[in-house]
């Protein structure tokens, strides 16, 4: 079928065309009609979940903000709203209260729609709701918000069709650098996230499943939706990153293809040593956010039982959608050196890049500098912002790295994120992991003006003073780099499991 870019159509167009192709999740679909296990039943329910918010009053051009557990249910509430010419924005449950609670202000009076999870997270802050949304809908009888209407009744809906310029999805940055920022998104700019991946992937052998274990409020995942349906990819939602879970789960369906944030394949590494081993069928692993590091990559990589595995990376951001990409098997990890700053090259004939200074001149390749990009995939605009610059100016990433003679790009840090005395915190990050292979997480930051190692190890225990000095000379750190080791559990995370940065001090300066 042609491809289509509008959400609210797609689902019932997909469904005439390959109704029966996979499409689930590895949890009950507990607020929907039904649990489908296909196409068909997916558009069923986005189709029916579109009657209820109709009977529910929603309209076109409202916003309907949803704050839920993480469930692939997101993707469909989220057609349904854009089926019935509602603007949804999708806000995770995980995110700070205050934070949420901002987003909910800036949106201006939206539709609340949540279940038990997100009640539990608002319920603390039930008197400021009234005054930032009029409505507020809950999917779980009896464990909503008081006042808040159940989403059980049904009316049949009015189908809105939408435009390439028509505003079609709100979502938000991770926040690791400060409030997260609410992008909107047009069906013109979330297509272009994709265009050029739904011709590869019709290119490929796509027989097997492709499960993704992401943040499902994340545009990635409303991307990547586009790109299952308009191709008939089977598809797998995993809705938890808990590592026995997610064993439990990959044992269970086998997946070809699996993507999911950095972190959480740095969290799974050892799933890659248990018998059977979960990676074993795994062709293509795919990550789309963080630079990931070259230890998590081979052991992935050396964990599949396919001949010639692939590890695809992308880089970007929410505002951009996908800026590079770069594929890795294992010859390319097998070797010394590897670092995870190469993030690849830019799509061609979509994107371009440079690297500037300070001043916004364009630096010569190999200097560091500030990444700026042009791409049409960017985001129409941010909720509570200034109008955003047109699509043919340049765009800051808010990432210093350089762009290599061979069109490649190196990333060292984000702006906010630089420590002083330390090149590059990624790549300082990427040589204590390889130097110790205990290390669950290790985060580089600057406490009072004292460069600080912020550790987990996988079983807990701090490690070894020598050991430590050895791995610290290997990265380049300063002789009197300070160490913070707590639980792998007490690391600030956002939705998408990044670590947030800017939270770690607190402890640390404590120490």
């Amino acid at each position: 079928m042609p491809p289509i870019a509008d959400l609210g159509l797609l689902p019932e167009s997909a469904a005439e065309h390959q109704g029966g192709t996979t499409l689930c999740a590895d949890a009950p679909w507990a607020s929907a009609c039904r649990d489908p296990d296909t196409v068909e039943g997916f558009a069923a329910v986005v189709a029916d979940y579109a009657d209820r918010l109709w009977a529910a009053g929603v309209r076109p051009g409202e916003v309907v903000a949803l704050v839920k557990a993480n469930h692939l249910d997101i993707q469909a509430l989220q057609c349904a709203a854009v089926r019935i010419g509602a603007l949804p924005a999708l806000l995770s449950a995980a995110m700070d209260p205050a934070d949420l609670l901002d987003c909910l202000r800036d949106l201006r009076r939206p539709h609340l729609l949540t279940d038990a999870v997100g009640a539990e997270v608002l319920r603390p802050w039930r008197e400021q709701l009234g005054a930032l949304v009029p409505r507020l809908l809950t999917l779980t009888p009896g464990a909503g918000l008081d006042g808040a209407v159940e989403l059980g009744e049904t009316a049949p809906h009015r189908v809105t069709r939408h435009h390439g310029t028509d505003p079609t999805l709100i979502t938000h940055s991770s926040g690791t650098t400060g409030k997260p920022k609410l992008v909107v998104h047009t069906v013109d700019s979330l297509y272009a996230h994709v265009a050029s991946q739904i011709g590869v992937v019709r290119s490929l052998d796509h027989a097997g499943i492709s499960a993704k274990c992401l943040s499902f409020v994340h545009v990635r995942m409303s991307s990547g939706l586009l790109t299952v349906l308009n191709t008939g990819m089977p598809f797998l939602g995993i809705t938890s990153p808990g590592p026995a879970r997610v064993c439990e789960t990959l044992l269970r369906y086998r997946p070809q293809a699996l993507e999911a944030h950095p972190n959480m394949f740095l969290r799974w590494e050892a799933l890659a040593h248990n018998t059977p081993n979960p990676f074993a069928p795994v062709e293509r692993f795919i990550s789309s956010f963080d630079a990931i590091h070259p230890r998590t990559l081979r052991t992935l990589l050396e964990a599949s039982d396919h001949p010639d595995p692939a590890f695809i990376q992308a880089y970007g951001q929410s505002e951009t959608g996908p800026v590079t990409v770069l594929m890795l098997t294992r010859s390319d990890v097998r070797g010394a050196g590897l670092s995870s700053r190469d993030v690849g090259g830019v799509f061609p004939g979509m994107t371009e890049l440079r690297v500037v200074d300070d001043d916004g001149s364009a630096l010569p390749d190999g200097t560091p500098g500030n990444i700026e990009v042009r791409t049409p995939a960017r985001a129409e605009s941010i909720v509570g912002r200034a109008p955003l610059p047109g699509r043919d100016t340049w765009w800051p990433m808010g990432d210093v790295g350089v762009l290599r003679p061979d069109g490649h790009v190196e990333l060292h840090d984000r702006q906010v994120d630089r420590v002083p005395g330390v090149p590059s915190t990624l790549r300082a990050e990427d040589v204590l992991l390889d130097e110790l292979p205990e290390l669950a997480e290790v985060v580089i930051i600057a406490v009072e003006g004292t460069v600080t190692a912020v550790t987990a190890t996988a079983g807990g225990t701090p490690v070894e003073e020598e050991r430590w000095r050895r791995a610290r000379r290997a990265a380049g750190l300063p002789e009197d780099t300070a160490v913070d080791h707590r639980p792998w559990e007490e690391f600030p995370l956002t939705g998408t499991m990044k670590v947030r940065r800017n939270r770690l001090p607190s402890r640390a300066a404590l120490g």
